[in-house]
């Protein structure tokens, strides 16, 4: 969910970017060309031109030679990337010149008319873009190096303290073998004690690691005392744990993984 989320928020941002640069090049070019409708139609049709390149070079490119350190392979499509672009960038003045300008050059002004500085404005672009993305790409690695920096600091916990029978007790995280919820109350099981405490299960999911698993609305049970399992309960020792079919797929594969491991 979380994966998907991040993804819309992305789209997003890309459709953001690129209504940036359909708005920008119209009013860079409406001072060339002959009114701002014209620079509208103008960029219009320019825009595929823009947004191909755009995507060969940052997404093809630079993620499969650049990177790669496959450099003549990257020079060579540069170089073919270069001679396409400019090729249809000259079908978009032509038409441009027919259809907009009615003929005449003047009409294109400066910018629309000149090959090379409208070959300049779309690599700008490209490379604008190539930054937007290495940016969300540095925020994405850095959200998972948080995340993973987290998940370490968990595992490393070796004790939690619950509070029970008005005193705080300490517990060590591996003598805990599952946690069973009543309501706003939860039972933390250990192998030969019990010990209540006045607190809801999804708390003590937040504050336990990974090593600590949820198999049903009511049960959390710790990984390493799981003897075995199968689609419907986990065994540990001898009680037997309902697995609760929301969290079915995800137990499966928490214990799994644990079993492999």
């Amino acid at each position: 969910m979380k994966k998907y989320i991040f993804g819309s928020m992305l789209a997003k941002k890309q459709l953001i970017f690129w209504f940036g640069v359909w708005l920008f090049l119209i009013l860079l070019l409406s001072t060339s060309l002959s009114g701002f409708v014209v620079s509208i139609y103008f960029v219009t049709i320019l825009m595929p031109v823009v947004l191909a390149t755009s995507i060969f070079f940052n997404r093809f490119l630079v993620p499969k030679y650049l990177l790669k350190n496959r450099m003549s392979r990257f020079f060579l499509y540069l170089l073919y990337m270069l001679v396409v672009s400019i090729y249809f960038e000259l079908l978009v003045m032509v038409l441009a010149f027919v259809v907009l300008a009615d003929y005449q050059i003047d009409n294109l002004g400066k910018i629309a008319s000149d090959i090379y500085l409208l070959t300049l404005i779309l690599y700008l672009v490209v490379f604008a873009e190539g930054l937007v993305l290495s940016i969300q790409k540095l925020r994405e690695k850095t959200q998972r190096l948080a995340e993973v920096e987290e998940r370490l600091a968990n595992e490393k916990q070796e004790e939690i303290v619950i509070r029970s029978n008005r005193k705080n007790i300490n517990l060590r995280l591996i003598d805990i073998t599952y946690i069973e919820s009543f309501g706003d109350y939860v039972k933390v099981h250990l192998d030969k004690e019990m010990y209540t405490t006045k607190e809801k299960i999804s708390s003590f999911e937040k504050r336990l690691p990974n090593s600590f698993i949820r198999i049903h609305r009511s049960f959390l049970v710790n990984k390493a005392h799981v003897d075995s399992y199968n689609k419907e309960e986990v065994r540990l020792g001898e009680k037997e744990l309902s697995i609760g079919r929301k969290y079915k797929k995800i137990a499966e594969q928490a214990l799994q993984a644990n079993l492999t491991a």
